[in-house]
């Protein structure tokens, strides 16, 4: 199952209730200056935070380590400890979440294997090496389930079948706002075991369909405590939401609400300066885009763009073609725009800068204009001693010969160095 979240800091938002004075701490604050608020306002609004730590202390935490060393130590997933059955509901239901309308569209293997929304037949075979897969055997049980379901299409030769949607996908503009508005912020689960996915998928699934459930995540991998799970609709998210008494895990309180509040509680604490924001995102793959490997400013595309190393060693080696700008500064006397030359002095004639550039530097035949009518003096190069009616490669030709510059100061001549 799709686990890949998005990026959030591993901090743990306090409850934004603390932000909200009460009406008639707000009336007090206005007839009085900020200097002289009474001390029992001030013990008032710091009730609303001390609640917040209360209601964070009854949730399970989270206490395990990150591995920088080895980032795959983080991720404790591992079906490979379930035992080999082959149940037919239970291989069906896990290929059709792989090409279900949840999960398809942020699956980049999927979706690309597939065309997207060209709906391609996979080999089984290919499916059947995915590691929550392995543990349906025989192979011929996979394909006798899977010609069964009445939402894929099997074909092929035997030993060499293949299966596809029997309705291709079709990417609708309210298909991910449905699915948001389904999605559930639900905090309070403590480290990740081997078995903490299944676990939660059983979990989630008595209370109403459930499309999807992704662990929330920090940038190496590691278990928040967290997940969105999203439901069938917005109708079951919002009854899973008011359930009282609330569900529990393990006999421990947790922090549940709809996946709009949490991200609005959040943006508010950093609003405040009670949160920083997150570092760098992580990828997100939705229907053939990936919104955060682009170029330019930002997170570059390419390859090792998660390897900063690896992406000196392939700039060096490409001799920093891909960089905006192409130069290591961008200051006066640097070696990038504005210094003088450096890397930065052949980057016209870089493949596809000239199309961007040329909207900001005027045409190579067009005469320099003084707003004084005087001729400007010009500077003439050793390489210009030539008669006035040879090719001058664009460049002005000198006029001394008809007698037009009679009047115009004696040019300089500057003698340049040839490398």
């Amino acid at each position: 199952m799709s686990e890949v979240d998005a990026a959030a800091k591993p901090v743990e938002a306090v409850d934004a209730a603390q932000a909200q004075p009460t009406e008639a701490q707000a009336q007090t604050t206005e007839e009085k200056p900020a200097e002289e608020k009474p001390a029992e306002a001030s013990a008032a609004e710091d009730k609303p935070a001390e609640q917040s730590a209360s209601v964070d202390s009854a949730l399970l935490k989270t206490k395990a380590k990150t591995d920088y060393d080895n980032l795959k130590n983080n991720r404790k997933f591992d079906p490979s400890t379930r035992e080999v059955t082959d149940d037919p509901d239970a291989i069906r239901k896990q290929v059709e979440f792989y090409f279900g309308d949840w999960n398809f569209p942020q699956d980049k293997f999927m979706w690309e294997t597939c065309g997207g929304a060209d709906n391609k037949p996979v080999p089984i075979k290919t499916l059947h090496t995915f590691k929550r897969m392995r543990i349906f055997q025989p192979y011929t049980a996979v394909v006798a389930a899977l010609r069964d379901s009445t939402f894929l299409e099997v074909s092929g030769e035997e030993g060499e079948e293949l299966v596809k949607r029997k309705v291709a996908y079709k990417p609708m503009p309210t298909a991910k706002a449905k699915a948001e508005a389904a999605t559930v912020y639900v905090k309070g689960f403590g480290d990740e075991t081997p078995q903490t996915q299944f676990e939660l998928e059983k979990f989630f699934g008595d209370f109403g369909s459930v499309k999807g459930i992704k662990l929330r995540r920090t940038n190496e991998n590691l278990f928040k405590g967290s997940v969105f799970v999203t439901f069938a609709d917005e109708e079951t998210a919002k009854k899973f939401i008011a359930l009282d008494p609330a569900p529990k895990w393990n006999d421990h309180d947790l922090k549940i609400m709809s996946k709009h509040d949490y991200c609005e509680e959040k943006s508010e604490l950093i609003r405040q300066g009670k949160l920083d924001p997150s570092g760098a995102p992580q990828r997100k793959f939705y229907e053939g885009r990936d919104s955060n490997a682009r170029g330019g400013r930002g997170r570059r595309g390419g390859p090792h763009q998660d390897d900063w190393k690896k992406r000196r060693e392939h700039d060096q080696k490409d001799g920093f073609q891909d960089r905006r700008g192409g130069g290591r500064g961008r200051g006066r006397g640097g070696r990038g725009r504005g210094g003088r030359g450096g890397r930065d002095r052949d980057r016209d004639s870089r493949p596809g800068r000239d199309d961007r550039r040329d909207d900001r530097r005027p045409p190579q035949d067009e005469k320099p204009v003084s707003t004084n009518d005087v001729k400007l003096p010009q500077i003439q190069t050793a390489a210009d001693d030539k008669p006035a009616n040879s090719t001058t490669n664009g460049k002005r030709a000198r006029e001394d010969d008809d007698g037009g510059a009679k009047d115009a100061p004696v040019a300089k001549k500057v003698d340049v160095k040839e490398d």
